[in-house]
C-alpha cells in the first residue's frame, strides 16, 4: 500500500516445473551483505509489502526479493492452486538460490508475513539437507495458528472436491478488509485490489492445513533458526498468544518476540508505522554478514 523507499526492479524466475513467477528485486547496495527473502500471505501479493522490503533493504544494504507466490498476484497461471505442500517448499529453495547467486551473498535471512509466515516457518521445518539455509527469521503475524477458518459444511463441501475435483474454487474466509487493518486507507487499497486473492482450491486448503498440523505439533528441535516475531494485540486473523507460546516451546536458539498495542493483523498498513519500522530495521541491521 506506501510506495517503497527506493523502486525494486521486476523480475521473472523460473522454477523447476517451469513455472515463470514474477518477483521484485532490491539490488545489493553494500558489499557483503545478507540478502532476505520476503514471503507474503495467502490473499496478498508482494505488492502489499514494497516499503516493508524496501526498508530491509535500505538497513541491510543487502539485497531482497518479494516473489509472489505461485498462483498469486501478477502470476495469472494455476490461480490459487498446489499440487502438494513440497511444491511451496521446493518453491521457496529455489527463490532463495536464485536469490543467491544473483546477489552473491553467502547469507540469506527470510522474512515472512502472515501465511508467508507459515511457509518460512514450513521451510526451516522441512527443507531438505541440499536447499539454503536461512540464517534468521522474522515472522511477521505469522498464520499456522489461526482463528479465521472456513465452516463445518465449507470443509465437508473441501472434503467432497478433494476426492471428486481437487481444483474446484473455494473462497477464502478473508473477504472483509476490516479483518486486516483498522485503517481506512488500509481497507479501502484491499477492496480495490484486484490481484488479492480471493478463492483457492481444494487441494490448496488441504496441503495448507497439512503445514499447520505439522507445525502445531513441532517440538523443540534446531531446523528454527534465530527468529524474531512481531505479533498484532488485537489480531483478527491469527491467536497471537497462542503463537507466541508456540515459538518459545519450538525455539532452541534466539529469539524476540514484540507485540504491538492495539494494531491489527497487518502491521504493514497501520496509520502510524514507526514502531513496525523500528523493528524491520533493527532485523535488518543483524543479519550476519560474509567476509570476503
Amino acid at each position: 500500500m506506501y510506495p517503497p523507499l527506493t523502486p525494486p526492479q521486476s523480475v521473472s524466475i523460473e522454477l523447476s516445473d517451469g513455472y515463470v513467477c514474477f518477483a521484485r528485486y532490491w539490488p545489493p547496495s553494500q558489499p557483503a551483505a545478507a540478502a532476505t527473502l520476503y514471503l507474503h500471505g495467502i490473499q496478498s501479493h508482494g505488492g502489499w509489502y514494497e516499503w516493508s522490503a524496501s526498508a530491509i533493504a535500505q538497513e541491510s544494504g543487502g539485497a531482497v526479493l518479494l516473489p509472489d507466490r505461485r498462483g498469486s498476484g501478477r502470476n495469472p497461471a494455476a490461480r490459487g492452486d498446489v499440487a502438494r505442500a513440497d511444491r511451496w517448499i521446493a518453491d521457496v529453495a529455489q527463490l532463495a538460490d536464485w536469490l543467491r547467486r544473483k546477489s552473491g551473498a553467502t547469507t540469506i535471512g527470510c522474512a515472512g508475513v502472515s501465511w508467508g509466515g507459515k511457509l518460512a516457518a514450513a521451510y526451516c521445518q522441512r527443507r531438505s539437507p541440499d536447499a539454503p539455509l536461512f540464517a534468521s527469521l522474522l515472522l511477521i503475524a505469522p498464520g499456522m495458528l489461526p482463528q479465521v477458518d472456513l465452516k463445518w459444511f465449507e470443509k465437508l463441501g473441501v472434503g467432497i472436491a478433494l476426492i471428486r475435483e481437487p481444483s474446484a474454487p473455494f473462497k477464502l474466509p478473508l473477504q472483509e478488509p476490516e479483518l486486516f487493518t483498522d485503517n481506512p486507507a488500509g481497507q479501502r487499497f484491499i477492496a480495490d485490489d484486484d490481484l488479492k486473492l480471493t478463492h483457492c482450491t481444494a487441494r490448496f486448503l488441504i496441503e495448507s492445513r497439512g503445514l499447520d498440523r505439522r507445525l502445531q505439533r513441532a517440538t523443540r528441535a534446531e531446523w528454527l533458526p534465530p527468529t524474531t516475531l512481531l505479533l498484532a494485540e488485537d489480531d483478527r486473523i491469527i491467536r497471537s498468544k497462542i503463537t507466541a507460546a508456540w515459538l518459545e516451546r519450538v525455539a532452541t536458539r534466539p529469539s524476540r518476540i514484540v507485540y504491538f498495542a492495539g494494531s491489527a493483523h497487518t502491521l504493514e498498513f497501520a496509520a502510524d508505522r514507526q514502531q513496525f519500522a523500528a523493528e524491520l530495521r533493527s532485523w535488518a541491521a543483524k543479519l550476519p554478514r560474509h567476509s570476503g
